[in-house]
């Protein structure tokens, strides 16, 4: 053909060749699995086999069906890198196979209790303590009867209790607006809808029986679990039977043959009206349920018919059936009414019939009330009996609430929405965004996101300017293979899924290409804006944030921990400005600073024998003062019950509580020492620290950085200046204690030299040997460390007073005032994340070095100094080079710190891998040659001891435990495990 024909010389024709447009087939056609999962579906509602909690932990029943398995996202802590944990084992959940396999799960909530449903409705419910992969028994299935009759098609937890209680509100952040370089954050408020149990941190369970029974378990506040049910249907034929239900809260929904029936379920918790003034629980409950008929429909689509086509059949078979809460904001009193979502899927029968059509068609209904009015003349004849007008219908029993006056009056109907239809197969839809939009998940391992009220798709416009979520601006799923089950994240960033060959496995939302690294780059601030609205909305739900975490991990370059701690930091007002504090408790009280400080240590994590970063090394260090804080102010400040009496007394009368405190006092004031001797020595390699007039700030922060040292910001950034002076106090009330208790016999109320003791002194009322014991360490500790409490205590002060001065002497704005107090926090929160120092600071650093410094070496002995071993900091890392002689070192040791402890642990030899097995049941704590299991940080990977005392005050100081100083949850590894 010669380069001067065209097509359309061709054809003498002026219009293109247009092919007709062929149906499109799906790339592979449905898998026999798939068709097992769906046929799985249709007969009965309940059939969840993979669940994830708001803490973190995943559950998904095992192959042989009568026990789980549960995993969590893990640092390695060889290299950082995230991944699924192993699979820990359960026992069978029961001992005999009357119940069937288990089916469905379901976790509450608070992230702590997990429903277990066999396949006859038998109910086992299991709770997570101190660790997320060791379940304990709570409720035991062997107290159900096995009936098929009884198998559950639907369940649901109560929402826990507003918190405070008159806010029953909750918060999502989004969208964020870009405005210029930075972005403003916009949030929404959602009611949070009850009915709650009394307790406020406790929840119950309800669920719907294929014989239409309700029934309703609940936890009394002593722990144990009762239950109570009613008969919300009358089954009188197999075509009555329910084969699936969805329950929200208020209201129950359940279809049985091809009736669409709703309910409403009031709960009365039995409680007196003096019950206000008991303390909560004191009292047991004694709810009793009142369920009422409401509406009825069918949920066939008008028209049509069934036929023993093969095409129609299926899809007169619901797979899901789901009902949505009522949604909206708040603020705008725009509230959407409940609405029903019923799904049917169409398969091809045959793998070779001609038509591989597959289709999902999704039904709705919205749940309309309409008030009933009464005509003026009941009214008036009402009146001139003198007695009250009331609505036809309504009760005025003592016992109705208001709540259910309402209902009586409101006239409930069912409002059709328009059907859609979706070219795939959905196996499982979960609502996002406070119920706002609607998450479908399909078999070929797409994801695609609906507005609640219209149905429409959202998070696919690519808009950079005003972002949602991580899927909007380009992050997506690999769709590499087909799965049956699907599990969203709490903060619904990422998921989990159930193969077809049965494997679990996890899925990051990834971005394909570069986001940029300044805040100037498009993608990069939609990338930090979406992580900030995920993990704002996540902290303040009290959701895990590990799977953000780890995403993250991926795009963790340059200024990108420091830019998203900024953004962070706007929506939760995050104060970090403690220069003008005398007293601390408000600092040890600031959630938000651990929150920015975890997300430093975790991002800037590269492995156990790696440096860390500058940003991680200084808020591990930061995290690890304050766990020691916290602990000595509980420990001073509680009564625990100990004895057989149940009498109370301090933790600090216990001496395994001060044996166990004695490694935190050491690992603190070795680490005062190390600060000391670190900023001591740093003018040798930056000579220009002895003379201030040749200081050059950038220059030092460079030099900071690249050697790695944080010991300077340790001193100047006011936060971890406050934690150090809180421990100092707090060494110093131990020191005390540890002396008057030194002067103490073993009776008599009498010192050493037989003097009486001053009446009304706080002392142990029986100083026991191993109390003294105990003591005798803590005062050895402090009378012989190399850097006394005081010496640095007042090198503290020294420079809090310096710090103070330079900020009053700032002419930018009057001191005291709102703008200072916000210019002094922006530089505070710059310090906090490893940043710059103010300039302003440079005459407090210039003081530092020049007077406060040398005068403090006049106090310590120079020889001890330089000889002292701060191995147990694990600080030391050649100046941040990789594979340093000190690294290496600690690497061939074969030991591990106990960040609880702080004492060294011996690794074990041979670690195995495989699944963990919970081989000595729910509550064993399995000891195999002397040797406890470890506990591992699932988000730092740090390790302790997984030590269980019957002994009521250490049970107590290990409860305190029950998260890692980061505020991430613990893995139990199994023996010769070293990773979870």
């Amino acid at each position: 053909m010669d380069d001067e024909m065209s097509m359309a010389d061709l054809f003498g024709e002026g219009a293109d060749l247009a092919l007709p447009s062929l149906p499109s087939l799906p790339s592979r056609p449905p898998s026999k699995e798939l068709h097992q999962r769906i046929d799985e579906l249709r007969q009965s509602g309940g059939r969840q086999s993979i669940a994830w909690s708001k803490w973190g932990s995943i559950a998904s029943i095992h192959p042989n069906g009568t026990q789980l398995e549960l995993r969590n996202l893990r640092c390695h802590p060889e290299d950082g890198t995230w991944a699924l944990s192993e699979p820990s084992e359960t026992p069978p959940l029961t001992s005999d196979l009357e119940g069937g396999p288990l089916k469905h799960l379901s976790w509450s909530p608070s992230g702590s209790e997990l429903a277990v449903i066999d396949a006859a409705g038998r109910i086992t419910i299991l709770g997570l303590a101190s660790t997320i992969n060791k379940p304990t028994l709570s409720r035991n299935a062997g107290v159900d009867v096995a009936d098929d009759l009884h198998a559950v098609v639907g369940c649901y937890w109560l929402n826990l209790p507003p918190n405070p209680t008159n806010r029953p509100q909750t918060v999502c952040n989004g969208p964020a607006i870009r405005e210029g370089s930075s972005f403003k954050y916009e949030a929404f408020q959602a009611p949070l809808w009850g009915p709650y149990h009394p307790l406020q941190t406790k929840s119950a369970f309800v669920c719907v029986t294929t014989n239409g029974l309700l029934r309703f378990l609940w936890p009394q506040p002593n722990g144990k679990w009762f239950e109570l049910h009613t008969e919300l249907e009358s089954i009188v034929s197999s075509e009555d039977l329910i084969t699936h239900a969805s329950i929200c809260p208020d209201r129950t929904f359940a279809t049985a043959s091809k009736q669409l029936r709703t309910m409403r379920v009031l709960i009365d918790w039995g409680l007196p009206k003096t019950a206000e003034k008991v303390p909560p629980g004191v009292l047991s409950l004694n709810p009793s349920i009142k369920p009422r008929h409401l509406a009825v429909t069918s949920w066939l689509q008008e028209g049509q018919v069934l036929n023993a086509s093969h095409l129609e059949s299926s899809m007169v078979q619901l797979s899901h059936l789901e009902i949505l809460p009522p949604s909206g904001d708040i603020a705008t009193g725009r509230i959407a009414p409940p609405v029903i979502i019923a799904i049917r899927t169409h398969l091809p029968i045959s793998t070779t019939h001609y038509n591989q059509d597959v289709h999902t068609t999704v039904d709705r209904w919205e749940i309309r009330e309409k008030q009933q009015n009464i005509h003026p003349a009941f009214e008036q004849l009402s009146s001139r009996r003198n007695s009250v007008g009331t609505q036809p219908g309504v009760s005025l029993h003592p016992q109705l609430n208001s709540a259910e006056l309402t209902m009586q009056q409101a006239a409930v109907f069912l409002k059709k929405i328009q059907s859609f239809t979706i070219n795939k197969v959905v196996i499982g839809i979960q609502p996002i965004n406070l119920g706002k939009v609607i998450c479908f998940a399909y078999s070929d391992s797409s994801v695609e996101y609906r507005d609640r009220y219209t149905m429409s798709e959202v998070f696919n416009d690519g808009d950079l300017d005003k972002v949602w979520h991580l899927s909007q601006i380009g992050f997506t799923y690999a769709e590499d293979e087909p799965c049956l089950q699907m599990a969203l994240s709490p903060t619904s960033c990422s998921m989990v899924q159930i193969r077809n060959d049965g494997k679990v496995k996890w899925k990051q939302l990834d971005y394909h290409g570069d986001i940029g690294s300044s805040m100037e780059d498009g993608q990069y601030a939609a990338t930090i804006a979406a992580f900030t609205l995920s993990c704002s909305t996540a902290v303040m739900t009290g959701i895990n944030v590990d799977d953000l975490l780890a995403n993250a991990y991926k795009f963790n370059k340059k200024d990108f921990v420091l830019d998203w701690l900024t953004e962070l930091s706007k929506i939760l007002k995050n104060h970090v400005d403690y220069s003008q504090e005398v007293h601390f408790d408000p600092l040890i009280r600031n959630t938000a600073i651990q929150l920015c400080l975890t997300i430093q240590v975790s991002l800037g994590f590269k492995g156990e024998f790696f440096p860390r970063s500058f940003a991680g090394k200084f808020g591990w260090i930061v995290l690890q003062l304050r766990s020691f804080v916290v602990l000595v102010t509980m420990a001073a400040n509680m009564k625990v019950a100990s004895g057989p009496s149940n009498e109370r007394s301090s933790p600090l009368e216990n001496p395994e509580v001060i044996s166990a405190l004695a490694g935190s006092v050491r690992w603190t004031l070795d680490l005062m020492a190390w600060i000391t001797d670190t900023l001591l020595t740093l003018p040798t390699s930056m000579p220009s620290l002895k003379n201030g007039k040749e200081l050059s700030m950038p220059d030092l922060l460079n030099h900071l950085r690249s050697t790695n040292n944080v010991s300077l910001h340790l001193l100047l950034c006011s936060a971890a200046r406050g934690y150090l002076i809180a421990a100092c106090r707090r060494l110093t009330h131990l020191d005390y204690i540890a002396r008057k208790t030194m002067q103490l016999t073993t009776g008599g109320g009498r010192d050493s030299q037989g003097n009486p003791i001053p009446q009304g002194q706080s002392m142990p009322s029986a100083l026991s040997p191993a109390l003294r014991a105990a003591y005798m360490q803590i005062a050895t500790l402090t009378a012989t460390a190399t850097l006394k409490i005081t010496t640095f205590e007042n090198l503290l002060s020294s420079i809090t007073t310096s710090v103070k001065t330079e900020y009053a002497n700032q002419k930018s704005s009057p001191s005291g005032s709102p703008v200072a107090e916000k210019q002094r926090n922006a530089l505070e929160l710059k310090m906090l994340f490893g940043g710059d120092f103010p300039d302003a600071f440079q005459p407090v650093i210039i003081e530092l070095f020049g007077t406060l410094l040398p005068a403090t070496r006049e106090d310590i002995d120079p020889g001890k100094l330089f000889f002292m071993d701060f191995s147990m900091l694990e600080v030391d890392d050649d100046e941040g080079k990789v594979g340093g002689k000190e690294l290496k070192r600690r690497k061939e040791q074969g030991l591990t710190m106990d960040c609880f402890a702080k004492k060294w642990l011996s690794n074990p030899k041979q670690p195995s891998t495989g699944s963990h097995s919970l081989a000595n049941g729910f509550d064993g704590n399995s000891v195999a040659s002397g040797r406890l299991r470890w506990r591992r940080c699932a988000r730092c990977a740090a390790v302790m001891e997984d030590v269980l005392s019957s002994k009521p005050s250490l049970h107590w100081l290990m409860m305190q435990q029950r998260r890692c100083f980061c505020s991430g949850y613990w893995d139990t590894l199994q023996q010769g495990h070293l990773v979870a």
